[in-house]
């Protein structure tokens, strides 16, 4: 890594151009205002789950549904949801096995939530989530799977108080403006190989170790993801361990040389960290114990990362803490450009794990990143022109006119030349156009979802 450093902040770019985050307002639609009558989903199933099995369930808006107890669809079986349908669970978990679909398509103006079955204020546990598996290849298992497997349609959904768990799901699955709120103990978005793109992704207030947790050989496309930290949530959980990130990717967590590597090709992601507001967690800041930073890059991962911010952790915006995802940076098998990195400690802004490329440490990382960087440069928040980042009951990260962040993306060369990315102009997950409004909800602790008021 080249010894000279042009900047002497932390914001980053390998070849970078700007970014751009933009808002998110609270939505409108939070509450049910008119009491609708509510059915278990056990009923669905008679008096034994494992035999009475219907091939579809089909839940209907008009009713609200309680998930009492966990079940699954296995191959050749589908759930199928209304738009604006709302399910609330306890302490069950819905998985959906290869071969079986979960068809959810919600609307921007009726979303489609699961939520918990606690009462406003008190869904201080968390309900089991969404696993959804499929064929496609994920290193753990298998080297090999059907990359075009389909495992269903998931579109303006709304999972709150627990996480969704992707697992070797393929191309042939819509995954679309999902908002997964108070993930706690668990990763708000764990991706476990498979081939899905993905677009219009956020996680809010996760309490897990992680925001985004890529592992197992996910090898697909994500364009407009959002990992938006709470300063009051942040915790060091058992998966992945030692780390508090809004992305974290690594190629296997138990051994590196697993194929296919973990390749994710992402667009247009924002981290937004506390920025060392009062009551931020401790974890924040503790470097001993704990990996803190907005992206972690690990066990050999592989990446290409694009068009993107990392902003407002305070000890870290970039970790990097493997040789072998060194070694890939500097072949150009991996690639972070046309991005803006920020940190509170601008020591930090690109850090190198101690001994993990020798002889490098982190300033030979930094000013090896910047060397190609365009010549710009933001010293704090502010200079970003968003127009709130940190009201967290109502957050609204855009970019306010004129700033530099609505200009700059690079979409040049084969990957992300593909039909599939929508060629914008500015970096980070929003631009001029809010895709965040109307069916998002930053308040669950206060919504009321069919309670006697």
């Amino acid at each position: 890594m080249k010894k000279h450093l042009r900047h002497t902040f932390p914001i980053s770019c390998l070849g970078l151009a700007l970014l751009c985050i933009p808002g998110c307002k609270k939505a409108e639609n939070v509450t049910i205002s008119a009491s609708k009558p509510e059915k278990d989903i056990k009923s669905f199933f008679g008096s034994d789950n494992s035999v009475n099995r219907p091939k579809v369930i089909h839940l209907y808006s008009d009713t609200v549904y309680n998930v009492s107890e966990s079940f699954t669809r296995e191959a050749g079986e589908q759930l199928l949801i209304d738009e604006g349908t709302v399910l609330k669970a306890a302490t069950a978990t819905i998985t959906i096995k290869p071969g079986g679909a979960l068809l959810a398509n919600g609307t921007p103006d009726r979303p489609i939530v699961f939520t918990s079955a606690s009462a406003p204020g008190t869904q201080n546990k968390n309900w089991g989530g969404i696993i959804i598996q499929g064929n496609a290849a994920d290193n753990s298992a298998a080297a090999s799977g059907n990359p075009a497997d389909f495992s269903g349609s998931l579109r303006y959904i709304r999972i709150e108080f627990a996480g969704l768990i992707l697992g070797g799901v393929g191309s042939g699955t819509t995954v679309e403006n999902i908002q997964v709120s108070y993930a706690q103990g668990q990763p708000a978005f764990e991706i476990d190989g498979g081939t899905f793109n993905a677009r219009n992704l956020l996680s809010y207030a996760c309490g897990g170790s992680v925001d985004f947790y890529i592992t197992r050989g996910y090898t697909g496309k994500m364009q407009n993801v959002l990992a938006y930290r709470h300063p009051f949530f942040g915790a060091n959980n058992p998966a992945p361990p030692n780390v508090l990130a809004g992305v974290y990717i690594e190629n296997n967590p138990y051994d590196t040389a697993k194929r296919p590597y973990t390749n994710p090709i992402i667009s247009n992601l924002t981290v937004i960290g506390p920025d060392a507001q009062n009551g931020s967690a401790a974890a924040y800041t503790d470097t001993v114990s704990s990996r803190s930073a907005a992206l972690v890059t690990s066990r050999n991962a592989h990446f290409r990362i694009r068009n993107s911010l990392l902003l407002g952790f305070p000890e870290g915006a970039w970790y990097l803490d493997d040789s072998l995802v060194a070694a890939a940076l500097v072949s150009k098998q991996s690639e972070f450009t046309y991005s803006i990195v920020h940190s509170n400690d601008s020591a930090r802004a690109f850090y190198l794990k101690p001994g993990a490329y020798i002889p490098f440490n982190s300033q030979d990382f930094k000013e090896y990143m910047l060397v190609q960087c365009y010549d710009r440069q933001y010293k704090n928040t502010g200079d970003l022109m968003l127009r709130d980042p940190f009201n967290y009951d109502a957050p609204d990260p855009m970019p306010k006119e004129g700033s530099p962040v609505l200009t700059g993306a690079d979409f040049s060369g084969a990957e992300y030349s593909d039909t599939y990315f929508n060629k914008v102009t500015y970096a980070g997950a929003i631009g001029s156009d809010n895709w965040l409004r109307a069916w998002t909800n930053f308040t669950p602790l206060k919504t009321n979802y069919n309670f006697p008021k």
